[in-house]
């Protein structure tokens, strides 16, 4: 008889084999593969990682506006790490202009530049053809219903750290990432 345990049931008793823990598995699976497959295409056709072309979709959103740092990280799909540092390389190639707050010269605001915007423009057409083109064995009938079911998903995923008093950490994993950004997080 095996003593090997599962790694969805690592205490080998059942006790970690209960489907919302199977659920969230499968979400953090989808997710790490998901993120995997499209931010390799974006770094070996663009050179941007995943998390530079969110901080443009981020910006392009707000149309030009100055926009805090902070704000802007909190706007953020994926765990910002250090977006001081990304911010500076992004200036640094002409992706988004930076200036100090008005408000609180500690602080600074950023807006999308023009080879940001067209960087990011150029980047959203290949985007969603890809993820497309990764989804095109599911229904569109199958795809309204998970979009439906990953709404509800997060809304009790809110509502129970809302219940219980906790706090996120804003943090969300990520694959490992090669290149120029190396294995810092974004």
């Amino acid at each position: 008889m095996s003593t090997a345990r599962s790694l969805h049931d690592p205490l080998g008793d059942g006790a970690h084999g209960k489907l919302s823990l199977r659920t969230w598995l499968q979400l953090m699976k989808c997710a790490r593969t998901i993120e995997s497959a499209v931010g390799a295409r974006m770094r070996r056709k663009y050179g941007q990682s995943l998390g530079r072309y969110d901080v443009l979709s981020q910006l392009y959103r707000f149309d030009g506006e100055w926009l805090p740092i902070g704000q802007l990280a909190r706007h953020l799909m994926a765990a910002s790490g250090n977006i001081t540092a990304l911010i500076d390389r992004m200036e640094s190639e002409g992706l988004v202009e930076r200036r100090p707050s008005p408000s609180d010269r500690r602080s600074s605001q950023v807006r999308l530049a023009a080879n940001g915007r067209a960087l990011f423009l150029t980047m959203t057409d290949d985007h969603a053809a890809w993820v497309d083109q990764a989804l095109r064995e599911v229904s569109e009938t199958d795809k309204e219903a998970l979009v439906g079911l990953l709404s509800t998903t997060r809304k009790a995923f809110e509502k129970a750290v809302a219940e219980n008093g906790a706090e996120t950490d804003g943090e969300t994993p990520e694959p490992p990432q090669s290149g120029k950004e190396g294995n810092r997080r974004r």
